[in-house]
């Protein structure tokens, strides 16, 4: 017995997939998904992109970690949670427990795909990050360039920072027309 699946939530859902890999990602999300899914993930913002057979914009978000605790502001921006989120162990990344380690002093001490981060410097890297992204969205790409490289010299793995980087510096030499749209044309 064959099963397919068929429909424009299936569609998007393998061009998510698929989108992983240039943004050095394990899992993105489209908006619908993170507004249902607040109370349990946190989320970075990744960007603005089009999908291939797709015209319309989307934000696509990376979820971080899973929260064992529905106290944190619905917003769930990285940026926004200094003191201390409680996360559960389970992995959200290939290879890694992401979760948050306290000790009771400093907020703790991020463990995901990059590294062992401790939470202040985990925030800066994405304070940076999501100025960057404000930046390469309004299409101001030389302030962009800096946030970016902020945010890589932070966490010099980080997919997202290293593809908007590169972006940037691309659309900085273009000179052509901007709208903060990564469109991928392939499937």
């Amino acid at each position: 017995i064959n099963y397919t699946v068929l429909g424009d939530g299936v569609n998007l859902a393998s061009r998510l997939e698929a989108a992983n890999k240039p943004f050095g990602t394990v899992a993105l999300v489209a908006e619908s998904t993170r507004t249902s899914s607040l109370s349990a993930f946190a989320f970075r913002n990744i960007g603005y992109i089009t999908v291939p057979g797709k015209s319309t914009v989307l934000a696509v978000y990376e979820p971080l970690y899973r929260m064992v605790s529905t106290m944190l502001s619905p917003s769930n921006s990285m940026a926004s949670m200094n003191n201390n989120p409680l996360l559960d162990e389970s992995p959200v990344r290939t290879g890694s427990s992401a979760r948050i380690v306290t000790d009771g002093g400093d907020g703790g001490v991020v463990l995901n795909a990059w590294r062992a981060v401790p939470i202040t410097v985990l925030n800066e890297m994405t304070k940076n990050y999501e100025a960057g992204l404000r930046d390469f969205v309004d299409g101001n790409l030389p302030s962009a360039v800096k946030a970016f490289e902020k945010a890589a010299t932070i966490a010099p793995e980080d997919g997202p920072t290293g593809l908007l980087l590169q972006l940037s510096r691309e659309g900085k030499k273009s000179g052509s027309r901007w709208d903060g749209v990564i469109r991928f044309e392939h499937k």
